[in-house]
């Protein structure tokens, strides 16, 4: 399944154009901390985004810059862990939290979930198991909600999704506190589904009263609560009193600006205006993370991605897997990433690092143009070969095409390069006689390698439209090694089952495995508590401002 919010982070990923920059040295932080020795509470932080909030409704909002407000609006049965910048990719494991507790029957196909006692809304009204159930069973029923296919393991969900029921028999509120999921096969990976957004709880009464206006009018269980939305300009959150854990959040609320460019957030940041920035302009980037008095507050973590090139293995010359490999050695990730200011980690295949499953001890392809050669040689194109290669009609994608197009040259390969737009590329890539040799990307829905394998090798997601495996490789020994780590239930068993499908893919080589996005962010000094999460990126609930009780930002006396 392609997702809207994937194609939203691939965009925002393909940022500002990267060249050598002269501008002058960055100036130090104009605000500092208070000196607090803990958390406390109050305040108000504000951060802003170059693109808009879409909607507030769980069941349809895919996109990443609607799931800043969604995610921190609408608590699930089971979160993540905080992150902490310290360590890479912590934040991955999951906690409970509107459930007290759950359990896993041996089979692997029954989920029995306890929720906690006296949960509500943000209005104060009482969560039931009832209205998890109800929210599930609408999301199925909705033919514009993307996550239906999520859900499509539960027993019954298919005839829901077909109109052929209402009732999912999969998903039985058994009392108040009690829920039950029986799946048709186990799913090992189903607990962090109900960790997503979607599979928030939903009052019918509430729903049915506000109908279209729900995507405006949130009722939701997370720390915050919507308090205005002036579409395209700003959303303010508040603290939700209701919370289940009244500890948190620490923040009075959140203020969110849409619309903002890159380049005007920067100037707002500088300003004292905002207290949290991503995705700098790369010149501004650049000046801030050469300011050694910044670099306390530069946060960066391995996101949940994975960038390369994907190849038609159908079509020659990518159905040979000798012409796989060599480009895997022709081309030089330190090149890449040298090209995006070191903004990523290299790829040694389709898992980012930190996940379940990755098979830490495998390294990327070396940059060896010798053996690219012999490769090709052995493969029946001693003399290289002429190609077409697709990327989007974007500065820095350019760039990056042309670093490719010139490490391929050193082998022979002479790669013309071809632009589109992103609506283009979507129709294009993903049918069989489509581009055969293109940029590929992809963003999880959740942190489990069976959202990234299953969907872009199995052979079941070729198609003759929008197939998500675009490399169209189908192997019945990959498709077997995925099937079983699906539905294994002991961790350990599961992880080699992945370390056995990352080699196979590996040495298939169905892309050129080439880098994972970091996700950085800059925060003032006297932001505390917060990292990019990720599975979330941004979340705050266990955010602190080190400000006076006032709100005040305390200026640094060094500063201009």
């Amino acid at each position: 399944m392609r997702s809207i919010r994937k194609i939203a982070a691939s965009l925002a990923a393909v940022a500002a154009l990267v060249a050598a920059c002269d501008a002058p040295a960055m100036a130090p932080p104009r605000f500092r901390a208070q000196g607090a020795p803990g958390p406390r509470r109050g305040g108000v932080l504000r951060f802003a985004s170059y693109q808009p909030v879409r909607t507030l409704d769980p069941a349809i909002a895919y996109d990443e810059i609607s799931t800043y407000i969604v995610h921190p609006v609408f608590d699930t049965l089971l979160g993540y862990e905080p992150a902490d910048p310290a360590v890479t990719n912590s934040g991955l494991t999951l906690v409970p939290h509107l459930a007290s507790s759950y359990a896993i029957s041996p089979d692997g196909r029954t989920y029995t979930f306890t929720l906690r006692d006296g949960i509500t809304f943000s209005d104060g009204q009482p969560v039931v198991a009832g209205d998890f159930e109800y929210a599930l069973e609408r999301v199925l029923a909705r033919a514009d909600s993307p996550f239906g296919s999520f859900l499509s393991d539960v027993e019954g969900a298919a005839d829901v999704i077909a109109g052929k029921s209402k009732d999912c028999t999969g998903i039985t509120a058994v009392d108040d506190h009690t829920l039950v999921f029986r799946l048709s096969q186990p799913y090992a990976a189903f607990r962090y589904v109900l960790a997503m957004a979607f599979a928030t709880p939903l009052k019918r009464a509430w729903v049915e009263s506000v109908g279209d206006q729900i995507r405006r009018r949130p009722l939701g269980t997370g720390p915050f609560v919507v308090t205005e939305w002036t579409e395209g300009t700003r959303v303010v959150l508040r603290r939700n009193p209701h919370y289940w854990d009244p500890k948190l959040p620490y923040l009075d609320g959140v203020v969110f600006l849409e619309n903002i460019p890159r380049d005007t957030a920067f100037l707002m940041f500088q300003a004292g205006e905002l207290d949290v920035v991503d995705r700098l302009p790369a010149p501004d980037y650049i000046r801030i993370a050469e300011t050694p008095a910044w670099k306390p507050y530069i946060l960066q973590a391995a996101a949940m991605n994975v960038y390369g090139e994907r190849m038609n293995t159908r079509v020659p010359p990518f159905n040979d897997r000798r012409v796989r490999q060599a480009l895997n050695y022709a081309t030089s990730k330190d090149h890449t990433i040298r090209l995006l200011q070191n903004g990523a980690v290299a790829s040694h295949g389709i898992l980012p690092p930190g996940m379940f499953g990755r098979d830490e001890s495998l390294a990327p392809y070396p940059y060896d143009p010798a053996r690219a050669r012999q490769l090709l040689a052995e493969a029946g194109y001693p003399d290289g070969f002429d190609t077409e290669y697709v990327c989007l009609n974007d500065g820095e994608a350019e760039k990056l095409a042309q670093g490719l197009q010139a490490d391929l040259a050193k082998v022979g390969v002479r790669v013309r390069i071809r632009l589109m737009s992103f609506a283009t590329y979507l129709t294009a890539v993903g049918k069989p006689d489509g581009p055969p040799f293109s940029y590929g990307s992809w963003f999880m829905d959740f942190p489990d390698p069976s959202n990234f394998i299953d969907t872009r090798f199995h052979s079941r997601q070729i198609a003759d439209e929008n197939a998500s495996n675009d490399s169209f490789y189908a192997n019945p020994e990959l498709d077997q090694l995925i099937d079983a780590a699906r539905s294994e239930t002991d961790d350990d068993r599961r992880a080699g089952l992945y370390h056995r499908i990352e080699r196979l893919l590996y040495d298939e080589a169905p892309w050129i495995w080439n880098y994972h996005r970091l996700f950085i962010e800059v925060t003032q000094p006297y932001v505390k508590g917060y990292a990019p999460h990720p599975v979330w990126q941004r979340t705050y609930e266990h955010t602190w401002l080190d400000v006076a009780p006032d709100g005040t930002r305390p200026r640094a006396e060094a500063a201009p």
